[in-house]
């Protein structure tokens, strides 16, 4: 599970109450966090230190649809992710914003039928009229071991041969994949986002709700999600 985070502002806080509780991304098999400046999140339940990996700075516009213009800021992101090489050593790679309520043992659940398959999610079907849809909604990201393959050996060609300056990154690696011929898994239980269809923190099956930007809101989507 990878996270990108702004220390200043409220995603630094926010992914630190995440830790200290240890709940969300940092209830992944593995997890990393990205910052483009230093940042220490503090330290894991087994004592290790968790430090933010630095990504370069890189200005962030408007994208065609009025979001973050943001795909060359997750582009430096997916590098680092592919340089670190640890994505090999699980069968899915999950891109998780902090304000995503990420329950894994849940997405491990989804995900289980299709360990093996060269594919990426697409999780969101709020308008199935649309050309557009079904597609990716970025609160919660989730490749492939295959498909991260497919994107470290082909981006290159996304990159020199897609007009993505003015995407989102969600828009942006949803037709980057598509281009790479990555096959897509329709789950639309892997996300509860009330930018899509809406989110039920207490529906016993989602993997993740979205958006929880508060620590008292996303502790109280957790705790509800979690109860036993």
């Amino acid at each position: 599970c990878t996270s990108l985070f702004m220390p200043s502002g409220y995603e630094g806080p926010l992914l630190k109450a995440h830790l200290k509780a240890n709940a969300g991304i940092f209830q992944c098999d593995g997890y990393d966090v990205f910052a483009a400046e230093p940042c220490s999140l503090g330290s894991s339940q087994d004592g290790a230190s968790v430090q933010a990996i630095q990504i370069p700075k890189i200005p962030v516009g408007v994208s065609q649809d009025g979001t973050a213009g943001n795909a060359k800021l997750f582009m430096a992101v997916w590098d680092k992710v592919i340089a670190g090489n640890r994505f090999r050593d699980y069968d899915f790679t999950l891109k998780v914003d902090p304000d995503a309520v990420l329950i894994p043992w849940r997405v491990r659940d989804h995900m289980r039928p299709h360990i093996g398959a060269t594919a990426y999610v697409v999780n969101c079907n709020k308008f199935p009229n649309s050309p557009n849809f079904p597609m990716m909604f970025g609160a919660v990201e989730i490749f492939s071991s295959q498909a991260m393959d497919a994107y470290a050996m082909g981006s290159w060609k996304c990159g020199k041969q897609l007009p993505w300056a003015a995407w989102g990154e969600d828009y942006y690696m949803t037709h980057c994949l598509d281009f790479l011929g990555v096959g897509r898994i329709a789950d639309f239980g892997v996300l509860g986002d009330n930018v899509c269809t809406g989110a039920n923190c207490a529906d016993r099956y989602t993997s993740s709700y979205h958006p929880f930007k508060s620590i008292a809101s996303w502790m109280q989507c957790w705790n509800q999600a979690t109860a036993q």
